[in-house]
Parts: structure tokens; C-alpha cells; sequence
């Protein structure tokens, strides 16, 4: 078995809803990442805030199974231990569910992530040493919610969360990651997006 994917799913108070069941060219955020997901894993993990997030997110797959009836995905929606409370906490609860040996997270308001990304990040964890693997851009910044993470970072992510960290971006500080370039990861960029905005959907569409 590859390894596994981990989506996030997550409410935007700008968007006014769930983003990924927001609407993009006829579909939601959520199936557009499941179209070109269930393609490379069998393990996908969905984790969520609470069971009303659950019900709503598995209405959507429900149908997107019946959709694919030549492919049954093992499609997995978990729930957090604490409701909002923050990226970390979510990275923990789907890591602590997934029976490969690490996984690639990404976040649902990222309907335009490619298979070439996906199939990139797996390809490089082959090779790497890290624990985590993550995709930087020029200017240093990183993309901690795009990134591979092996299930040996749960007792530390349990250990940030005990001291009161929320943030993914202050796990990178206490294990080994493994930078790579976005242009390595994705030379179009576009997996990388985040649509945050409603006019964020709109200009997408533009594009």
C-alpha cells in the first residue's frame, strides 16, 4: 500500500460555510481532491471537526462513491479529540489513525493540487531520511499543510500539544524535515493554492 492521505476539512469565516464542500465547476472542494486522490492511495483519512461536520462530508463521498461504481476508496472520516482546536490537533488525530507508515496532508480548500505533486511527495519519501517533508518557496516560507509526516512524530505532536502549540509549523522545529523546492514539487505552483474567499472562487474559474 502507498502511502496514505490525510484532507483536512475546515469552516473559513470568510467563505461563510465549510470550504470543502464549497462549489468549484460543479463540484465540491472536497470531490475535486478525491477525483485525483483515490487514483494513487487506498488509505484516505478525512478528519473533521465534530459529527455534524461527519454527516455533512459523508453525504458528499456517499455520492461521489456511487459515482465510481468500477472503485470502492477506502475513505476514513475521523473526528477530533477537542473541537477547534487548531491544525496541530488535526494533524495528530489523522496520524494516529492511518495504518501506513506516514502520510501526505493536505487541506481541502486545495482543489487544484496535481497528481505530479502527490506522486513527487511519495516518490521523495523514498528516498529521504526525514520524518517530514515539506515544500518551500523561495523566499523561505513553507507549506506545513502540503506536507508528508511519518507516524513517528505523534509523540511529539502530542508532546506541542500538552505545552500549548496549535500551530504545525512549530513541530518543524523539533524534528528532522526535509525542505524541497515548490518549483521540484509542482513547477505550475498551482497545487499550492488556497481559495479562502468567494471571489477567490470566482477568479479561479477565470483562469
Amino acid at each position: 500500500m502507498k502511502s496514505c492521505i490525510i484532507l483536512c476539512g475546515g469552516r473559513s469565516r470568510r467563505m461563510g460555510k465549510d470550504k470543502g464542500l464549497m462549489n468549484l465547476d460543479g463540484d465540491p472542494f472536497i470531490i475535486h481532491l478525491l477525483k485525483m486522490v483515490v487514483k494513487i492511495t487506498e488509505e484516505i483519512i478525512l478528519v473533521l471537526r465534530d459529527k455534524k461536520q461527519v454527516e455533512l462530508y459523508q453525504n458528499c463521498i456517499n455520492d461521489f462513491k456511487r459515482q465510481i461504481h468500477n472503485h470502492d476508496p477506502h475513505i476514513k472520516l475521523v473526528v477530533d479529540i477537542e473541537v477547534d482546536q487548531g491544525p496541530l490537533l488535526g494533524l495528530y488525530t489523522g496520524l494516529s489513525h492511518i495504518k501506513s507508515e506516514g502520510a501526505l496532508v493536505l487541506p481541502c480548500d486545495s482543489p487544484f493540487v496535481s497528481p505530479y505533486f502527490v506522486d513527487k511527495m511519495f516518490e521523495l519519501t523514498e528516498v529521504s531520511e526525514a520524518c517530514i517533508l515539506v515544500p518551500v518557496w523561495p523566499d523561505g516560507s513553507t507549506e506545513p499543510l502540503h506536507s508528508y509526516y511519518c507516524k513517528e512524530c505523534i509523540p511529539i505532536i502530542q508532546k506541542q500539544l500538552e505545552n500549548g502549540f496549535r500551530n504545525v509549523k512549530s513541530l518543524l522545529e523539533k524534528i528532522d524535515v526535509a525542505y524541497v523546492g515548490v518549483e521540484v514539487l509542482d513547477p505550475g505552483k498551482k497545487s499550492f493554492i488556497n481559495l479562502n474567499r468567494p471571489e477567490d472562487v470566482s477568479q479561479s474559474l477565470k483562469k
